[in-house]
């Protein structure tokens, strides 16, 4: 498993989607939150893919959490694709599905 976490913006479909790979628990999430800025990186986009993610916890759900709050500020939902069972397992136990938009795809 790769230690990095990185990100890459991508347009699917004519959609805007955020990729999310390599390691986002929270172990190494100062140093990536360091070098990612929203506002920056993914403010234009209307999705969150976590297909190439290869680890998340609880901190991964906070951020995702807060990103959802700050599109829906701004009259966007943001849709998340590729979540990884262990993350939907985590949704599940802390009861989140009505606040995060995860696609079943």
């Amino acid at each position: 498993m790769s230690e990095a976490g990185s990100w890459q913006q991508r347009e699917i479909q004519g959609q805007n989607r955020l990729y999310l790979s390599g390691d986002w628990r929270v172990a190494h999430l100062d140093g990536l939150l360091k070098r990612f800025d929203w506002k920056r990186d993914g403010q234009s986009c209307a999705a969150i893919a976590l297909d190439e993610l290869e680890a998340g916890d609880s901190a991964t759900l906070a951020l995702l959490m807060e990103w959802t709050q700050i599109q829906e500020s701004r009259k966007v939902t943001l849709q998340i694709i590729g979540m990884p069972q262990p993350l939907r397992e985590l949704v599940g136990l802390y009861r989140l599905q009505d606040m995060l938009h995860i696609s079943h795809d």
